[in-house]
């Protein structure tokens, strides 16, 4: 599984503190369990001049001092995504196939930036159904085909609110997953985490879900009281911040919860949020 923030201001921002300084940062994290160590690549995303960029790498973050001292040091705007990797692998590859830099994050298309934390189990199954989306998959990671579904099923879709249009994907998700899970039998969802967040740098979508058991696997990495897939936010008037963890101690951190949808857009020099409870 994997570790992830974004950040969502008025004004542009580093990301110092997220993916380097932070007591809880990306950086730190990748190392916080010897047995879960985040070693499968790393990637930040940002808006320069409204154009979708990343640096993305495929070796181990904790390595890499020097190339993240660049990423901290190239990186300034009002939106920024950040991921560490410690693959998933349900399509059961050799693990030289898993560790690239196209199976590394965030995932770009046309305006869109993307970071996921967890496992989509059915991925053959899923790309199956993405119909054209399906060529502009290049990797073997299962979060490539989470992104292209939630393009297709969410933000291309023509009726209905972004909230409207995730629960159907859900519900559509699902219908493949009945069709496919005699196949599965060593499986009971056909996804264990689908947290993520997707931006074009005017608008931010957060999903946080685990499976429809809940928050019951697993601790977080550096907050051991916090559920591994329940995503944080903070947030004022000038920005909004997500993550896996937050990485301070900030008290104003809370828990996004388990089947909301986060949406935030900016207008006149604002933001507006609204959360959706999608299941």
């Amino acid at each position: 599984m994997c570790r992830l923030f974004s950040r969502f201001s008025i004004e542009p921002q580093g990301i110092a503190e997220p993916l380097k300084e932070g007591p809880f940062s990306l950086v730190r994290l990748s190392t916080k369990d010897s047995k879960r160590l985040q070693s499968d690549g790393w990637g930040v995303g940002w808006f320069g001049r409204g154009i979708p960029r990343v640096l993305r790498s495929s070796g181990r973050i904790y390595c890499e001092s020097a190339r993240v001292t660049q990423a901290v040091k190239t990186v300034f705007s009002p939106t920024t995504l950040g991921h560490i990797r410690r693959a998933s692998n349900p399509l059961k590859l050799p693990k030289k196939a898993l560790s690239s830099l196209q199976n590394s994050q965030p995932f770009r298309h046309g305006p869109w930036l993307f970071c996921h934390n967890g496992t989509l189990s059915i991925p053959r199954e899923v790309k199956a159904e993405l119909g054209s989306w399906k060529r502009f998959v290049k990797s073997k990671n299962d979060s490539e085909v989470l992104f292209y579904w939630v393009l297709k099923t969410v933000m291309s879709a023509r009726s209905g609110t972004p909230a409207a249009r995730l629960k159907k994907s859900m519900q559509q998700l699902d219908a493949i997953w009945q069709r496919c899970k005699s196949a599965h039998p060593d499986l009971r969802y056909p996804y264990h985490g689908l947290n993520w967040v997707l931006t074009d740098g005017g608008i931010l979508l957060a999903f946080c879900y685990a499976n429809p058991e809940g928050f019951k696997q697993g601790v977080a990495l550096g907050h051991k009281k916090q559920p591994y897939f329940a995503l944080q936010i903070r947030q004022s008037r000038e920005s909004i911040d997500v993550a896996s963890e937050a990485w301070d101690t900030d008290s104003r951190w809370e828990a996004l919860g388990h089947g909301v949808l986060l949406v935030v857009k900016r207008r006149r020099n604002r933001l507006h949020s609204q959360r959706f409870p999608i299941l």
